[in-house]
Order: structure tokens, then sequence, then C-alpha cells
């Protein structure tokens, strides 16, 4: 079995880790594939090093090693080529992880076929002006206001015809899957990331009654912001895209074709996850 790692170096622990999962992996007969950007920072010998496609093309599993936003990225990446990702929790939280470095024997599943594989769904993103760019987010896609201490209007649409507008900082639009970071930061409810639906989360409006909004996942929204002057209003993407939106522009959101898949080796229930990782949380 090929098994592909990637690693995020930023993260302190991360190569006394991978050296540990290298480790399993090979007396598992497993292998190896390492992106080539950590040839000169982590070096195993036995591994094929290549570009992050050409290694998730070859792979069966693609493991990534880091905190929620590595594991997120991975997961976006890979399901282009419709590969399962497994989460190594190098970070502080490990939402989406499926193994604490302490929990590492039982890579011997990936082997034996005892897991599972979480379908997540993603939205794709455009720019009514850039009608053939696109962008996917697990987690979410962000209309918000810059660093300036004012609000903005933003008109929400929904399948073409207006619905709402927002004062507010900005308006989150998130996946069942990123019901737990930005938007719940917002106020926003938790929703099992087995459930469909499209989340709509304003950031601190300026109304007493405005509430997020679950929409079925067929359905397609659009975004328009008007920005009081000196003040640009942005689309971030997952929190790693981002793009300065010009006066006018619509962002359009909907369910992706695309699915990313989740590898679940610890049996565990997303309540029991939610209450050990941000209900029972100290630090």
């Amino acid at each position: 079995m090929k098994i592909a790692l990637l690693l995020n170096t930023d993260k302190q622990n991360c190569f006394t880790v991978a050296f540990e999962v290298c480790k399993h992996l090979k007396e598992l007969g497993a292998e190896i594939l390492l992106d080539q950007s950590v040839r000169n920072l982590f070096l195993e010998p036995e591994a094929q090093y290549m570009d992050f496609d050409s290694m998730a093309q070859s792979c069966q599993i693609l493991v990534a090693l880091g905190g929620d936003g590595t594991i997120l990225h991975a997961a976006k990446r890979a399901a282009i080529f419709h590969k399962p990702v497994l989460g190594i929790n190098v970070g502080r939280l490990g939402f989406m992880a499926g193994l604490e470095p302490n929990e590492l024997d039982r890579l011997s599943c990936l082997f034996s076929g005892d897991y599972t594989v979480d379908k997540r769904m993603l939205l794709q993103v455009t720019i009514e002006r850039e009608p053939s760019v696109y962008y996917y987010a697990l987690n979410d896609a962000v209309v918000s206001k810059s660093s300036l201490s004012r609000i903005i209007d933003i008109d929400l649409a929904l399948d073409g015809k207006d619905i709402a507008s927002y004062r507010a900082d900005g308006i989150i639009v998130s996946t069942p899957t990123g019901s737990t970071a930005y938007s719940l930061s917002a106020g926003g409810p938790v929703v099992d990331p087995q459930m469909s639906g499209i989340l709509v989360t304003p950031i601190c409006p300026h109304s007493l009654f405005a509430r997020s909004i679950l929409f079925r996942d067929d359905k397609k929204i659009q975004l328009t912001a008007s920005c009081l002057s000196g003040t640009d209003a942005y689309l971030t993407v997952d929190g790693e895209q981002g793009r300065l939106l010009l006066p006018g522009d619509r962002v359009h959101i909907q369910r992706a074709e695309l699915e990313a898949s989740i590898l679940r080796i610890k049996q565990q229930a997303f309540y029991e996850v939610l209450n050990e990782k941000l209900i029972n949380r100290r630090s």
C-alpha cells in the first residue's frame, strides 16, 4: 500500500511524530510518499519524494500531520483525486484529526480495513466577474470588512431572489463541517457534519434579531457587499485564500460536486468528539 504524508513543518513536534509514523508504516509494509517540499527538512531514506499532485494521485491514503488547518487543506486537495485523508493531530485542537500522537499503533487499521470514511460536503465559491475561477471550501466562505472599525451592508439572495440585508462585520457561509469553526465563534449552531445543508451566520450584526439560518444544500447563495468610503470588503475561503472584492461584486456560493473524504479509525460519535475537544477543553 502506498501512503502519502503531508507535514506541517511549522508545528513544533511535527518531525518527531513524522519519524514515528514512518517507522510504524514501514513495519506494516507501506510504501511511503513525501512531498518534495520537505526533502531538505525531513529525510526518510526509503520514501519517494514528489510533488503533491503526483503524490495524491499515486497513493491509496493520505496522512496529514498538523492541526485542523493542515487536515482541511489536505482533504480539499485530495478530494480532486478522490483519496481519503487521515489526520494526525500535532496542533492544538485537532477537531478533524483521526488520531493523536500517542495512538500511532492504530495505524495498523489502515491495512486491516478497520476504519470508516466520512464524506464531507464542499462549497463551490465564485465571484461573478470571474466565473471561470473556482474556490472550494470545506469549512466556510466569508465576506467581511477590512480591519477598519466600520461595518458593511451585505445583501443575501437565495436562488436569485433577495431575502435579507445585514449591517454587520461580515457573513459566514459554512458547511456542517465548518459549523464548529468560525461560525461557532460568531454564535452559530453546531451542525452534525453528516447532515447536508448550508449555514449562513452574520458576524456581529447591528440587529437584535439577526440569527443563523440553515438552508437546504441544493440552494444557491449570493452575497453582495456595500461599503462606506474608505472601507473594503474581502472574500476569504477556509481562512487560507483571500480576495479583495470590488464595488458591486457578487459572490456565488453553492454545494460543490466534489466531496472530501475524512478517514476515521476510532469509532467515536461526532458528539463524543465535540465533548472531548470543545466542551471539556481547558486550554
